[in-house]
């Protein structure tokens, strides 16, 4: 039966979401991670490589979720980062296997996160350690890991398929 609580509902949000980066990443040849559709734009200047869309993804989903832990008193402000630290781009990010593991890591903390969260922590909010105005919540964070990582999937998307019509693929 269809779990149809809210955590329910995020967990399999979150599970949509690392399906689709796993089809991104089916029978992609390595040098299609480091493909950008162009360089500049002169809307919103630099294009995205496509392993930089993906790893984007994946590292901005855990910092929100560390960032949700902060809100909820589990852990301390230092250590609200994405899956790599400040180093989420590294060359890394052009192996397609690499970016899967990658990615299951952060499902596998996703899952963990969600399975341990209470009604009360849901509910719960804090300012922000340097800009008391900013209150974060956990529900919010939780729902934008969603939106963002929603966002620069489909991103990603739209690269793949450009990346394909330009490759003959």
């Amino acid at each position: 039966m269809t779990d149809t609580s809210e955590v329910g509902t995020y967990r399999r949000l979150f599970h949509d979401k690392f399906t689709e980066i796993e089809q991104l990443l089916a029978d992609l040849p390595s040098e299609a991670l480091t493909w950008k559709p162009f360089e500049r734009s002169p809307w919103q200047g630099d294009a995205g490589s496509l392993g930089w869309l993906i790893a984007h993804a994946i590292s901005s989903t855990v910092y929100l979720l560390k960032r949700a832990e902060w809100t909820m008193g589990r852990i301390e402000w230092g250590e609200v980062q994405g899956d790599q630290g400040k180093e989420e781009f590294t060359a890394a990010n052009q192996d397609p296997a690499n970016m899967l593991v990658r990615a299951n890591a952060a499902l596998g903390y996703v899952e963990q996160m969600l399975d341990s969260l209470t009604p009360v922590e849901l509910e719960a909010s804090r300012p922000h350690v340097k800009r008391p105005e900013l209150v974060f919540t956990a529900r919010f964070d939780i729902q934008h890991a969603i939106e963002h990582m929603s966002q620069h999937i489909g991103h990603a998307q739209l690269t793949r398929q450009l990346w394909a019509l330009q490759a003959g693929a």
